[in-house]
């Protein structure tokens, strides 16, 4: 398919006689050709291009088949496929909705590390990001500031396509900026942008959680020419805690106690995120029962509601027991009736009922 105007890529009207098309392409194809340009990467691309317009328009037979189709003409003639006709009018849409000014700069990713704690209250987070900033020298321009640029003599400046266009409504030759580049901007190397570490401040709303993805406007890469720049994405990534898990907006720590702490009941300090609190064990409670303290745990992001604490109490048994210690929690626990155990005891008597 003809991907490119090649009314545009020679600078001529569709109108254009035969004698206007062939002296575009001799004026075009000598300042374009690659031995005259061998530090332009872009020069054997457009050298080819100019060839491949001259060839269709310069053939009657072919300028009415092309005229006719389009974006569509094939040079040997071929009916248009299906995916060339979608093609083919994404292309057309796309131009429709162009930005004004030029190709977008990219968007970039940055993981930031938030602590569980900077979770709970929010906090303005910096981040040192890697990013192209427009170009301090050239302003972006990428040519050298003391004549490093030129009138395109193709839309005299326009930057505009001659005639009404379908492809491109653009100047093949400035890529729509009126002027072309003749020598570099010594700074960025006729990139338009240079490298830098950017320090950005990041707001961080309570209650968010990993794999969120928070936009900062403007801060991605900057275009290239005069388009916008892309927007920095901060994923964020919660560092595990060493007391609290996670469950959503709820928090859960395992509380360690002993055995006599279960039996008779304890007043014991634990963590929240703001510090400790002493609550109260009941008597008689069970490895793995959990209690609650209601909005203790983690706010709601956007809302104003907190999650809640669960501690799970856990038993400890007792480490590096001397062989006299364990004697004496033998003696003890011989002195102990079966009541004092009813589950080990119906669970002994089920296994010697399936016996």
């Amino acid at each position: 398919m003809a991907t490119r105007d090649y009314y545009n890529i020679l600078g001529v009207e569709r109108g254009a006689s035969s004698d206007d098309i062939k002296r575009a392409y001799r004026v075009l194809a000598r300042r374009w050709h690659p031995d005259r340009n061998q530090d332009d990467a872009d020069a054997d691309t457009r050298f080819k291009d100019i060839t491949e317009a001259y060839r269709t328009l310069s053939d009657p037979e072919k300028r009415v088949r092309y005229d006719r189709l389009g974006p569509l003409y094939t040079e040997d003639g071929r009916p248009p496929r299906p995916e060339d006709i979608n093609e083919v009018v994404g292309n057309v849409w796309n131009n429709i909705f162009r930005r004004k000014k030029g190709d977008r700069g990219e968007d970039l990713r940055y993981t930031a590390s938030l602590s569980l704690e900077e979770v709970a209250t929010g906090t303005d987070k910096e981040v040192v990001v890697p990013r192209f900033v427009r170009c301090a020298t050239c302003d972006g321009d990428g040519a050298d500031p003391e004549g490093g640029k030129e009138t395109c003599e193709v839309c005299s400046g326009s930057g505009r396509a001659t005639g009404p266009r379908i492809l491109s409504t653009s100047c093949y030759h400035c890529k729509g900026k009126g002027y072309n580049v003749v020598q570099r901007c010594s700074s960025c190397g006729g990139d338009g942008r240079q490298g830098v570490e950017d320090t950005i401040r990041v707001k961080v709303n309570p209650g968010v959680s990993t794999g969120q993805k928070l936009k900062v406007a403007g801060k991605g890469n900057a275009a290239r020419g005069e388009g916008e720049s892309g927007d920095l994405y901060v994923i964020v990534s919660v560092e595990d805690h060493p007391l609290f898990r996670r469950r959503g907006d709820d928090l859960l720590i395992e509380l360690p106690l002993t055995f006599l702490e279960l039996t008779e009941g304890a007043d014991v300090s634990v963590p929240t995120l703001e510090g400790t609190t002493t609550i109260r064990i009941p008597s008689g409670s069970e490895p793995g029962k959990v209690l609650r303290l209601a909005e203790r745990g983690l706010p709601k992001l956007g809302g104003t509601t907190r999650g809640d604490l669960h501690i799970q109490l856990m038993l400890e048994v007792p480490a590096d027991l001397t062989p006299e210690r364990v004697a004496a929690l033998r003696d003890w626990a011989d002195q102990l009736p079966p009541s004092a155990h009813p589950r080990r005891a119906q669970f002994d008597k089920l296994v010697e009922d399936r016996g």
